[in-house]
């Protein structure tokens, strides 16, 4: 006999039900990473115990998406789908689960209407299905706990109610999961910010230092030679109080790109015409500020070390340019020491800089090493550039 509570939700275009297609729901789906995870002693004690408790051949943790339902644990499913641990929607009950958003009961699938062309009766002999739930803590629903029988059977209050509590564990067990994995990325974060750190400081003794040899080379008067550097590590700290004064404000300058630039160069300048910028007025957000700064001091003293800044008569032109949806930055030193060798090997601050604009701005650089010099074309969402 088909049960009364259970209503025909396929569509009569084909097109998925709301509830698969959900962009939150799939969203949540996806960020726990459980879809084509490994099997897990935690998940497969689970469906073990209610395979017992239950008296059933087959339990499973089913996470659905708009095409397949992916199996995170698997009791009593025979192969070849328990080695291929999914199956696509046309064998699926627990999408019904997931579209409902409710428990699904099913005593006798080839007389209900919503499920008897569907097939997993054939091909897996569902032929009674009981399904609950599984939902994040937003109330998102990522698929079903579902116990299946290969034979009519009819699921009791007492039953239904047993299931309900082991998808209340299942789902404690995915929030314990998420748990492991923030602290796992908290832990990958905290080394990649120590690490950070370390370079940072370690650049900061390679500016005082190349700052000291610079002003050594051109200044034989011992006050001219103080005055000069002290001036340029407190250009530095003014760098430093920009990045500072804009993450406190919290609100974008109109010009705040080109001060920034020349708050970051200026002490790395011998003479006025070493640095030249050329920048159209772009407002920069206090995020981009932060990571933009730290790429831009990380050119600016490999050219102080190895590149145009090296030399007396090399110099760096910069320039800015932004449409209406990205801005351009192209970064070019010319007068240093020829380049004769392309590097094969990118370094930590290399691969900060590249880490920094992809992930954090989502923005491409792209490095050049011409014969006259180093070219770093750096594009950037303006969205990005704003916030």
């Amino acid at each position: 006999m088909a049960n009364d509570n259970v209503a025909d939700t396929r569509l009569s275009d084909g097109t998925l039900p709301v509830g698969l297609a959900d962009r939150p729901r799939l969203e949540a789906l996806y960020q726990t990473q459980l879809m084509d995870s490994g099997a897990e002693e935690r998940f497969d004690r689970l469906t073990r115990l209610v395979a017992k408790t239950l008296n059933v051949p087959v339990c499973l943790v089913s996470l659905v998406d708009t095409n397949r339902q992916f199996f995170k644990s698997i009791h009593g499913l025979p192969e070849p789908w328990r080695s291929a641990r999914e199956t696509p929607l046309t064998h699926s009950f627990c999408q019904h689960v997931v579209e409902r958003a409710s428990p699904l009961v099913i005593n006798e699938s080839v007389v209900e209407p919503l499920v008897c062309d569907n097939l997993a009766i054939p091909d897996l002999s569902v032929h009674a299905y009981l399904g609950m739930p599984l939902l994040d803590t937003d109330g998102h629903v990522l698929g079903s706990l579902c116990a299946i029988d290969t034979k009519p059977r009819v699921w009791t209050e007492h039953e239904q109610d047993i299931l309900s509590d082991f998808a209340r564990l299942v789902e404690e067990q995915i929030g314990l999961r998420a748990q492991v994995e923030q602290l796992a990325r908290y832990d990958e974060q905290r080394a990649l910010v120590q690490g950070e750190l370390a370079h940072r400081i370690k650049n900061v003794f390679s500016v005082i230092s190349s700052l000291l040899l610079i002003s050594s080379r051109t200044e034989s008067d011992l006050d001219t030679f103080v005055r000069n550097v002290t001036g340029r590590i407190q250009a530095l700290s003014a760098a430093n109080d920009f990045i500072i004064g804009d993450e406190e404000a919290g609100v974008a300058r109109p010009d705040g790109l080109a001060d920034l630039l020349n708050a970051l160069l200026s002490p790395f300048k011998r003479h006025d015409n070493q640095i030249l910028l050329t920048c159209t007025p772009v407002a920069i957000g206090n995020r981009c500020s932060s990571s933009l700064a730290l790429v831009i001091h990380e050119l600016a003293t490999n050219a102080a070390k190895y590149g145009a800044l090296s030399l007396p008569e090399g110099y760096i032109e910069v320039s800015c340019e932004q449409d209406d949806e990205r801005l351009r930055i192209v970064w070019r030193e010319i007068g240093g020491p020829p380049i004769t060798d392309i590097p094969t090997r990118k370094g930590f601050g290399s691969r900060m800089v590249a880490r920094t604009i992809e992930s954090q701005l989502f923005g491409r650089i792209e490095r050049e090493f011409a014969t006259e010099g180093l070219v770093v074309t750096i594009d950037l969402p303006l969205d990005s550039v704003g916030s």
